[in-house]
């Protein structure tokens, strides 16, 4: 089978699923717009420099390429395209299968979650970061795509009847950090001899609870505790898990109500991550979800009680990894669309 995976590239998803479905047999291709500061890898990269280029490069990249494959893996709501989606109903005339992958501000509603939910990431976000064509890409997709997927189980709202895909991780990449030379966060008992190292790695400030996440850690030093944030940002992917593999603790985010890619990134790395999730939520999870829970409200007391518990650190740590295992394993959510790519034709 042949998969295209793209345009967008949202926590390196695409680069990941097209990888791991060539290792399994089928000639997959992640081609993808240059998006984040983190550089997430995938095969063909938009290189030119201009917008205009970049238009240019597309346009041949498709016109010499979409012949090639049955099956189009789009995500974040856009399409060879973009988010015009124009030719979404000529791939499915010439015969191609067209499944989408939302992630979240892509297809989430910002007004129904601000009058639904006490806290939200919505709720603090401004000016919004929502897809401005987020409604015409939920039309089309229940129009004319063969399959849905979405990254986290509180996108199922907005979507009944899709697929929840958990986001993808190559287990091998992060076990070679970990077994690395550089692998070890530094010497000493951590809140003893040095700094517990909290590692943060925001794709957005705002909606992820920074402020308050660094306002909680300066309060914490202030009683006492020696804690310190890492903030990670504004480096490649790779070193961006490197600096967070020598810290003891990870923060996603407190605001959106699931965990992201960057909490799954950490599991696998075995640190004790801290999220907000939301109580209705939670129950659409696998049993024995190992994040801890921590909102805007009350994430200084919880950390403070992991920092004065380094001991508590390695059996979460484990769940984590055996977690990250179960669920998010690349080779089995790849499986899961295949699955899906081989059903029957709407």
């Amino acid at each position: 089978m042949r998969i295209f995976h793209g345009p967008k590239n949202p926590g390196g998803m695409a680069g990941v699923l097209a990888r791991a479905q060539r290792q399994l047999g089928h000639e997959a291709v992640s081609a993808c717009y240059h998006s984040n500061d983190f550089q997430y890898a995938c095969d063909y990269v938009l290189t030119s420099p201009t917008m205009q280029g970049k238009m240019v490069e597309w346009a041949r990249y498709v016109i010499r390429n979409s012949p090639h494959f049955h099956v189009f893996h789009f995500y974040f709501g856009e399409s060879l395209c973009g988010p015009k989606l124009w030719d979404v109903p000529w791939l499915k005339r010439i015969g191609k299968r067209v499944f989408f992958y939302f992630c979240g501000c892509d297809i989430r509603d910002s007004k129904h979650v601000v009058a639904t939910y006490e806290q939200s990431a919505c709720g603090v976000c401004w000016p919004m970061l929502c897809s401005r064509n987020r409604l015409k890409a939920r039309k089309i997709a229940l129009k004319y795509a063969d399959g849905i997927f979405v990254s986290t189980p509180d996108l199922l709202e907005f979507l009944p009847g899709a697929t929840l895909l958990p986001q993808p991780i190559d287990l091998e990449q992060f076990a070679a950090v970990t077994q690395g030379s550089d692998a070890s966060v530094p010497p000493g008992r951590p809140g003893v001899d040095r700094p517990v190292r909290v590692a943060h790695a925001p794709s957005n400030r705002t909606i992820k609870g920074t402020d308050i996440i660094a306002a909680a850690i300066e309060r914490l030093q202030r009683r006492g505790l020696k804690v310190r944030l890492v903030l990670v940002e504004n480096m490649s992917h790779a070193d961006a898990i490197a600096t967070c593999n020598r810290c003891d603790l990870a923060v996603d985010q407190l605001f959106v109500g699931t965990y992201g890619q960057y909490a799954v990134e950490m599991m696998a790395l075995g640190k004790p991550t801290f999220c907000h999730i939301r109580q209705d939520v939670l129950a659409l999870y696998p049993q024995g979800c190992p994040v801890i829970r921590a909102s805007a409200d009350d994430f200084e007391e919880v950390l403070a009680e992991w920092v004065i518990h380094p001991e508590w650190w390695p059996e979460v740590g484990e769940k984590g990894r055996r977690y990250v295992k179960q669920v998010h394993d690349m080779y089995s959510v790849a499986r899961v669309c295949l699955t899906a790519y081989q059903g029957n034709s709407r």
